[in-house]
């Protein structure tokens, strides 16, 4: 099993480096991985961070949003064959370390698409404003209605899929598309589990 990490950056010097030089060396079940970083017309010194690490860049020169570059690097990891995609943010927010937690439930073939949720246990819950607290619960209970499930965190930028999910998935948004795909592989049937983090 081939895996491919995606992180997209944006102006993420200040933490790109410890992102990627935190992630582990060697994953249960996977055979090979890659470190796809997607610089998004960053301009800062993220580029210049990334140098004498291993990873494949791909660099967007103007902004072009965190849908398109999500995009960009799932487009990536199907090039280099890869049957199961992560894609964490380059701020730091997430521990490398939970890798194995999102994969597990998709190496055991028990889902297609899984997310890390910080919302479903309680005692993880991190501390953020109130009102983007609130606007995350509120998001989730619509997609959850919509989709007739339970979601806690539909809006968590880490999360894993197999390669029929991102061969199967239609984004359109260019500002996001952590709610999109909820919707577009919740409608088409894939297998969706939430990993507390």
């Amino acid at each position: 099993m081939k895996l491919a990490i995606v992180i997209p950056a944006y102006n993420e010097q200040e933490r790109i480096r410890e992102v990627v030089a935190s992630i582990p060396q060697q994953f249960e079940g996977i055979s090979s991985f890659y470190i796809i970083v997607v610089d998004d017309g960053s301009m800062d010194g993220t580029i210049k961070e990334l140098e004498g690490l291993n990873v494949i860049v791909v660099r967007h020169t103007i902004n072009m949003g965190l849908g398109r570059t999500f995009a960009d690097g799932l487009k990536k990891a199907m090039e280099l064959g890869c049957d199961v995609v992560v894609n964490m943010d380059g701020d730091g927010q997430f521990d490398p370390r939970d890798i194995p937690k999102l994969l597990k439930p998709i190496l055991y073939n028990e889902a297609d698409f899984v997310t890390a949720s910080r919302f479903r246990d309680t005692t993880l819950i991190p501390k953020m404003p109130k009102i983007k607290y609130w606007g995350n619960i509120f998001i989730a209970k619509i997609i959850s209605w919509v989709l007739k499930a339970d979601f806690k965190d539909v809006s968590c930028g880490f999360r894993a899929y197999n390669k029929e999910a991102v061969l199967r998935m239609n984004l359109f948004g260019t500002f996001t598309y952590t709610q999109e795909t909820f919707l577009d592989l919740g409608n088409k049937g894939m297998r969706i589990v939430e990993i507390p983090v």
